[in-house]
């Protein structure tokens, strides 16, 4: 990833005096010498630097009234030589002191048709199950899957988006029998993690693995001397802090308009696991999906 100031394209000679100085300072020091289309780009940016940030290029070029082209000019004009890499080198300066993975990554677009999102969200979803295939392995499930089983309590932990992949692992593991938990209020999580016994699992669910709430769960979790799983990515507090991870790749940015592939990746994780608990015990959950089915079916 490109650092602000540094060059970008090999094939896209750039003035350093431009790119040495931050993104909203360079742009206004270029404006002098861009054509109008791309002015009415430099003010527009200088004026909503964060929206900005928010769109993609077809948006920016429809909110300044002009065209991607002149967009693609404008960029060039500042030394940088993708669009992408314009978006990053003025979130760097909009938001500085924040680390790279907090920065914005969202590409947002007025009236979408709905053909084009059905076929980018499946395209996205393919890419992340492709990606998960090759952060999960099968030796992590299968200990994860023995420890549950074996437990005398799964205590499940997650806020936000995490929090309801773990409501939905709870639900899983209610039906076949194996004692969970889940409390959706992050406080009342934190206090039940303190007061777990030495024979319960802990599973934490974090995208970021930063947060400080699950942090403190992870930590209190090891002193009353549980087995500690996380769902997390890959370099992050959280996986220094546990005995098992199970890594989901990294799809999304901290900073972003919804929990999307991050919650898709972790639901496919809880059901990867829950198919390998299921089948190490089958004539038991058999037995007991039959008992709620019955107790459940003359309510619907």
């Amino acid at each position: 990833m490109p650092k602000r100031g540094s060059t970008v394209s090999d094939d896209n000679p750039q003035d350093e005096s431009k790119v040495q100085n931050t993104a909203l300072k360079g742009i206004k020091a270029a404006i002098p010498n861009l054509a109008d289309a791309e002015k009415r780009i430099a003010d527009f940016v200088l004026a909503s630097p964060q929206k900005a940030l928010h769109l993609n290029i077809n948006e920016l070029a429809r909110q300044a009234q002009t065209s991607p082209a002149a967009v693609v000019r404008f960029c060039r004009h500042l030394g940088i030589g993708k669009y992408a890499d314009f978006k990053l080198w003025l979130a760097r300066d909009v938001y500085r002191g924040w680390d790279e993975k907090s920065l914005p990554d969202l590409d947002l677009e007025t009236q979408t048709p709905g053909a084009r999102a059905i076929r980018d969200t499946i395209a996205a979803v393919r890419r992340t199950m492709t990606s998960l295939s090759q952060t999960l392995t099968p030796e992590a499930i299968e200990s994860a899957a023995v420890h549950i089983r074996s437990a005398g309590l799964t205590a499940l932990f997650g806020i936000g988006a995490s929090g309801l992949v773990a409501a939905d692992f709870h639900q899983k593991l209610t039906r076949i029998g194996i004692p969970s938990f889940y409390l959706f209020d992050v406080h009342a999580q934190i206090t039940a993690s303190c007061a777990l016994k030495p024979t319960a699992v802990a599973f934490i669910i974090s995208y970021s693995g930063e947060t400080r709430e699950m942090l403190e769960v992870a930590y209190q979790s090891r002193q009353q001397g549980c087995y500690t799983i996380a769902m997390t990515t890959a370099q992050n507090s959280l996986k220094g802090l546990v005995d098992l991870v199970l890594e989901i790749p990294t799809v999304e940015r901290i900073y972003r308009s919804a929990a999307e592939l991050s919650r898709i990746s972790q639901l496919a994780t809880i059901d990867v696991l829950f198919n390998v608990i299921v089948s190490n015990d089958i004539d038991n959950v058999i037995a007991a999906l039959d008992r709620s089915m019955e107790a459940t079916h003359h309510f619907e």
